[in-house]
């Protein structure tokens, strides 16, 4: 899995992105748009994207927990649920 990093005005690779930092810029970046969305992005929409892209793909519940990092299915399923209506 790749990790956000840092990236200076010169383009030196720095070290990983703050959580913080990723909900931050993924704000500014919804700010700019001028389209409106139901919901507002934030560091989690990356989690939840990658977790609901493996369900249309038809991968089973137990790859998506592991890849999203979550310990039960329930966590899982709320999550997978809320976001794809």
């Amino acid at each position: 899995m790749s990790t956000l990093r840092q990236r200076d005005r010169h383009g030196h690779i720095g070290d990983n992105l703050n959580p913080a930092s990723v909900s931050t810029i993924l704000k500014g970046l919804q700010d700019l748009n001028t389209a409106s969305t139901q919901q507002s992005l934030n560091g989690h929409s990356f989690r939840v994207g990658a977790a609901l892209d493996l369900l249309e793909q038809g991968e089973g519940i137990e790859k998506i927990m592991l890849r999203g990092g979550w310990k039960t299915d329930s966590t899982a399923m709320k999550y997978l649920r809320n976001w794809s209506i």
